[in-house]
């Protein structure tokens, strides 16, 4: 489309929503078109030549219809489930998890540490780890006893042993 005049993409756009709607998803396994009308999509041609699969879906009465579009629906379920729990698992593979618990003392990066010299400290503290609301974010407080104003997340802060 680059090398077209501008305004001929609207021309195309038909052509890839047609796409979009009978091209399975990674995520369910099913076209947005069978899981939106129960059936898969049939081109012109196929309507108008009698194809198998127009003769097929003419044997099936709309009440089975309807128990095969919540079966597709249910197993779309599934398989964006299954699908989200693979990701999620690939992701933590890659994640490393820092052992930060209530009661340990940390250092935090230090705003624009990477536009400091080479020479200057990129690391603050130590502060003292005094609550988690989620996995992830910290409460800290300085060595006075003082509660930062916000929560640090985990990318932010490294153990601190003394």
């Amino acid at each position: 489309m680059f090398d077209q005049k501008k305004g001929k993409w609207a021309d195309e756009l038909t052509k890839v929503i047609w796409s979009h709607n009978t091209s399975e998803s990674r995520t369910t396994k099913f076209t947005p078109f069978r899981l939106l009308y129960g059936a898969e999509a049939m081109t012109p041609e196929e309507l108008k030549n009698r194809s198998l699969r127009v003769t097929h879906q003419a044997e099936i009465t709309p009440s089975d219809d309807k128990d095969l579009l919540e079966l597709d629906i249910l197993q779309a379920s599934e398989n964006l489930e299954k699908y989200q729990q693979e990701t999620t698992k690939w992701r933590d593979k890659k994640v490393v998890k820092k052992g930060i618990t209530v009661g340990d003392w940390v250092l935090k990066r230090k705003p624009n540490a990477e536009t400091s010299g080479k020479l200057q400290p990129k690391w603050e503290g130590p502060f003292l780890v005094i609550k988690s609301n989620r996995p992830g974010s910290y409460h800290l407080s300085d060595a006075e006893g003082n509660e930062l104003q916000h929560p640090w997340n985990a990318d932010s802060l490294k153990k601190f042993y003394i």
